[in-house]
């Protein structure tokens, strides 16, 4: 490979020096044909980095019109120590009239309004012989058109609306719009997680829902246009059943849940759970009943089998809506219902259950000695 010869920008007076072997940029409509190659520090101007910058080289071919300007972009752009060296192939304008072509090198720092540029350098095309002159382009110029865009395959759906462009030596008109719609389809849902830092803790997992969304366009023979600020909205269509089918009737009361509609819902349903046991008879002491629910609503308590020395006591109890009734036994007489008169009273306690007879009422007391079978009732 030949030397490279670089061209040198100094970042202090703004010029570009020029090697000898590097003055001619090459013969007329040449194209792609030639590529120079520069050397420039780092950082220009107020701390300007060129690795953090777009930077272009901007031209004046030797027709010195309007229309002879041009912009290129510099190619592959490299820091070499405290330099940069970045490269330039100019196109078909550039070279397009015999004579001399200005050019300086322009640079735009990125997300900034800054911009720094050198001043103005100068390259040399030789003349040489094209198959058309300028009059001839016009006089046949969609022969001409039609030679330069022969390969071209751009249809009036891939160039936007209000633009223009020749294909095959034919102007089309685009039609390209932002009509088009976009669709979303969940193809999978699954539980997932995602980090999270919690304060004074550290990190932790945070439980969601993963889904894996199919996004496509909604007329797959249409494209769609996104410039600028153009924003597309995806109609999100997701089947409720991946959140459950449960109704609020189906969900115990005080519990929430979320709907097939996504929505958060209150369960409705009231559940009933059901312990049961058997305790010995302590006569007039009192008896707690541990029943292992976590709130009693309802209690019911029998005596089984009672024994041949129960001269009398409490037959049955019935614990409902907050109220205590029962049925007291006598031998040789018989039983009678009691409530409030020959009765204890019931303390609830969440699950556990207190029995305590009526002070001097024997009639309420639980026969000791006799068993009592219990069924507790939690909602």
């Amino acid at each position: 490979m030949a030397e490279i010869n670089y061209i040198e920008i100094n970042a202090e007076n703004r010029s570009i020096t020029i090697p000898q072997s590097e003055k001619l940029l090459g013969v007329e409509n040449d194209s792609k044909a030639i590529r120079k190659y520069f050397r420039c520090p780092k950082i220009v101007g107020d701390g300007i980095d060129l690795t953090k910058s777009d930077v272009h080289i901007n031209i004046q071919n030797a027709s010195n019109k309007v229309s002879g300007k041009d912009r290129y972009n510099a190619e592959n752009l490299k820091v070499s120590g405290e330099n940069v060296t970045f490269e330039w192939s100019p196109l078909r304008k550039a070279t397009s009239h015999k004579g001399a072509v200005r050019f300086s090198v322009c640079v735009t720092e990125e997300g900034t309004d800054r911009e720094w540029n050198t001043t103005i350098a100068t390259l040399n095309v030789l003349e040489g012989e094209e198959l058309f002159t300028e009059k001839e382009r016009e006089e046949r110029g969609s022969d001409f058109a039609g030679i330069l865009t022969a390969d071209a395959t751009a249809d009036a759906d891939s160039i936007e609306l209000g633009k223009s462009a020749y294909v095959n030596g034919k102007k089309i008109e685009g039609t390209l719009t932002s009509k088009n719609e976009i669709k979303a389809v969940t193809k999978k849902t699954e539980l997932s997680s995602t980090p999270i830092i919690i304060p004074n803790y550290g990190q932790s997992t945070m439980p969601v829902l993963k889904h894996t969304i199919e996004v496509s366009l909604a007329d797959t023979n249409k494209p769609v246009l996104l410039k600028r600020d153009a924003k597309k909205t995806v109609v999100y269509n997701e089947a409720g059943s991946i959140y459950g089918d449960a109704k609020a009737s189906d969900v115990r009361v005080g519990k929430t849940f979320t709907s097939s509609n996504g929505v958060k819902i209150t369960g409705t349903l009231v559940t009933s759970e059901v312990k049961y046991g058997t305790i010995t008879g302590k006569g007039m002491n009192g008896q707690a009943i541990e029943t292992g629910l976590s709130n009693v609503s309802r209690f019911i308590m029998a005596r089984k089998f009672p024994s041949s020395n129960a001269k009398h006591g409490i037959l049955s109890l019935v614990y409902k809506d907050g109220k205590l009734s029962g049925i007291a036994g006598f031998i040789g007489v018989g039983y009678n219902s009691v409530d409030n008169h020959s009765i204890g009273t019931v303390a609830i306690n969440k699950g556990t259950i207190t029995y305590t007879p009526k002070t001097d009422e024997e009639m309420s007391a639980l026969t000791e000695g006799d068993t009592y079978d219990w069924i507790a009732i939690g909602e």
